[in-house]
């Protein structure tokens, strides 16, 4: 799963919040793990936390960065803190229930997929065409074995917007889980990996949910692909900066 644009909304919350407390210094333009400079985002982050540990801006912003960089228990911490500090977040406990479901914890799994979906349902009521939220509630229906009711909101989600990335993204993740979403979810990628952005593909890199695709020449075929599209298009702005 995949926290999508949110994400970075985050990261603009975490300059206020250091800006706030006198401290500030711009995070990256292009956010944690765009191009692996987690040792950056790290310090601003570290920084955020000693001067509003309960910001649900920086606790988010911390989670995903610690799940960027495989620490799956400090990011299980932070978006622990960010689903108890903000009652409408849906991200932040699904990303919790990918944590919890790949170190084995069943238990936890099921009670971060019933609070997603509880969430989801409560702003799908009044904006059923939110893509980032569909995305997130089909994985909690996923986890918690509502497995017809995921594929009618998949349905009914790309009828109304096709194109949307992250929710396809999250759609894939929810369905890689089962091998018998296998071939769907590889189906589902296809047009997310033909213009991911370096930031996503970071993610999908390291993303649990993921992991059953893996060994499938198809999926590491669009991983090179992916791969070699961004840099070719890093280069060309890199001699269009030069020239």
């Amino acid at each position: 799963m995949t926290c999508d644009r949110r994400y970075h909304q985050s990261l603009r919350g975490l300059s206020v919040v250091c800006q706030s407390h006198g401290f500030f210094r711009a995070l990256p333009s292009q956010g944690v793990g765009e191009n692996g400079r987690h040792d950056e985002a790290s310090g601003e982050i570290a920084s955020g936390l000693r001067l509003d540990p309960e910001s649900f801006e920086v606790n988010r912003s911390a989670g995903l960065l610690s799940f960027r960089q495989h620490r799956l228990d400090d990011a299980i911490r932070y978006w622990e803190k960010a689903t108890a500090l903000m009652e409408t977040d849906v991200a932040s406990p699904c990303m919790l229930s990918t944590c919890y479901a790949a170190l084995g914890n069943s238990q936890a799994t099921r009670r971060a997929a019933e609070i997603t979906l509880a969430r989801a349902e409560k702003v799908l009521a009044q904006d059923q065409n939110n893509g980032a939220v569909t995305g997130w509630g089909v994985g909690a229906l996923a986890i918690l074995g509502e497995t017809e009711r995921a594929k009618e909101w998949i349905n009914h989600a790309l009828l109304i917007d096709p194109d949307n990335v992250h929710m396809r993204y999250n759609f894939a993740c929810a369905l890689a889980r089962d091998t018998k979403g296998k071939e769907t979810a590889l189906e589902l990628l296809g047009p997310v990996f033909a213009k991911i952005s370096m930031s996503l593909l970071n993610h999908a890199k390291v993303d649990p949910d993921l992991d059953s695709l893996r060994d499938d020449p198809r999926f590491q075929a669009m991983i090179v692909a992916a791969e070699t599209r961004l840099a070719a298009e890093d280069q060309l702005k890199e001699q269009s900066h030069n020239g």
